[in-house]
C-alpha cells in the first residue's frame, strides 16, 4: 500500500529535532508498504491540508489534536486508537494516520499488520538485479507473493509476504530459502556482528583480533555486544609492510600462540588505483584460511570490508568442518 508522509514542525525545519528517516524507511520495507511523498512543512500548512490519500500525518503531540479538529471534516467517522497514542481515519478504504513525533516509529507496525505471511532474510554478496530475478520467478509459484529490497554496504534485506500458515515453516518459505541459500546469513533481525557473538558463545570460544586497514572497525562492530568482551582475548591494531601471504600467515600463528585463542583473525589491505585490495585471514590451531577480494572506494568500503569478514566468518563458524 502507498502512503504519503506529512510532517508538521516547525522544530524539524528550524533543525532542532531530528526525525529518523532512515527508520521510517526501513519499517516501510519490513511491512511491505510505499512511501508515494514525503513532504516536511510549517506547522501553520497544516490548517489548509488536502487529504485525498491515504496519509501518515506527524507533529509534536501538542499540536496534534488542532491538527485533527482542523481536518475532522475530511477524515471520516471511523476513528481507532493505538496503545493511546495513534489515532487512524478511516474513510472508505482510504487511511489517515495521526502520529505524535514522540512515539515509538515501531508502533507503525501495528497499523499496517497484514492476515498475509511476512518473512525476511538477509544475503550476502548478491546484486539487486539477480535478487529481483528470482523473487519474480518465485512470483509464478507462490500465492499472493509481494517484496521489497533494501540493500547496504554489500548486504541486502529481503522482505516478503505470501499466502501461508501462520508461523509454520511452510513449503512457500523453503522454496524462498532454496533459492538464495548460497548467499543467505539469517532469516531474523540477528544482524552479522549478532551472529558472530551467539556462535561464539554457543560454542564457548575465545577469539582475538588484528586489523590493519580497517582501523578497528570490525572489534568496535563485535563490542556493541556487551558481553562479548568475555570471548574476546586480544585486540590491536598492526600495520604491515606488504601483504604477503606468508607474512599474514606466520603473524596469525604468532598471535595464536600469544593470545592462546581458539580462533585468530588478522586484516591487511592496500588501497590504489581508487580500490582496495583487501586480504584477511581466519585461523585455528589446525588451518589458516585465507580471502582475498577488491573494493571500489567509496565511503562505505570499510564498512563492506567489515561485513566480507564478519560473513565469512560466520560461515566458518557454522562449518562442522572447521575444527577448533
Amino acid at each position: 500500500m502507498d502512503y504519503k508522509i506529512c510532517i508538521f514542525s516547525d522544530e524539524i525545519l528550524k533543525g532542532l529535532t531530528k526525525f529518523d528517516l532512515e527508520k521510517l524507511n526501513l519499517i516501510f520495507a519490513r511491512t511491505l508498504n510505499n512511501i508515494s511523498s514525503l513532504q516536511m512543512l510549517p506547522l501553520k500548512e497544516s490548517k489548509d491540508f488536502s487529504i485525498q490519500e491515504n496519509t501518515i500525518i506527524f507533529s509534536e503531540n501538542e499540536h496534534l489534536d488542532s491538527i485533527i479538529i482542523d481536518n475532522y471534516q475530511k477524515l471520516g467517522k471511523d476513528k481507532e486508537m493505538i496503545e493511546e497514542q495513534v489515532v487512524v481515519f478511516k474513510k472508505d478504504t482510504q487511511k489517515t494516520i495521526f502520529i505524535p513525533l514522540e512515539s515509538d516509529l515501531d508502533l507503525l507496525e501495528k497499523i499496517f499488520q497484514t492476515s498475509l505471511k511476512v518473512c525476511q532474510f538477509h544475503l550476502f554478496g548478491v546484486n539487486n538485479k539477480e535478487v529481483i530475478d528470482k523473487l519474480e520467478n518465485l512470483k509464478t509459484e507462490i500465492k499472493n507473493l509481494s517484496y521489497k529490497v533494501v540493500s547496504k554496504n554489500i548486504l541486502t534485506d529481503v522482505y516478503l509476504s505470501y499466502q501461508g500458515q501462520g508461523d509454520m515453516i511452510d513449503e512457500s518459505q523453503v522454496k524462498i530459502a532454496s533459492a538464495f541459500k548460497n548467499y543467505m546469513y539469517s532469516e531474523n533481525e540477528l544482524g552479522l556482528e549478532d551472529i558472530v557473538y551467539q556462535l561464539l558463545k554457543m560454542r564457548n570460544l575465545t577469539i582475538s583480533i588484528c586489523e590493519n586497514i580497517t582501523k578497528g572497525e570490525i572489534v568496535a562492530s563485535l563490542l556493541k555486544n556487551v558481553d562479548f568482551n568475555q570471548f574476546l582475548r586480544k585486540s590491536e591494531i598492526h600495520f604491515f609492510d606488504n601483504i604477503d601471504n606468508n607474512l599474514l600467515h606466520q603473524y596469525s600463528l604468532k598471535l595464536l600462540q600469544e593470545s592462546e585463542s581458539d580462533i585468530v583473525i588478522v586484516t591487511n589491505g592496500q588501497i590504489g588505483e581508487g580500490k582496495l585490495n583487501f586480504v584477511f585471514c581466519i585461523a585455528d590451531k589446525k588451518q589458516v584460511h585465507f580471502y582475498k577480494c577488491n573494493f571500489t572506494l567509496t565511503d562505505e568500503v570499510d564498512s563492506m570490508a567489515k561485513n566480507t569478514l564478519l560473513f565469512h566468518l560466520v560461515k566458518k563458524l557454522r562449518q562442522n568442518n572447521f575444527s577448533f
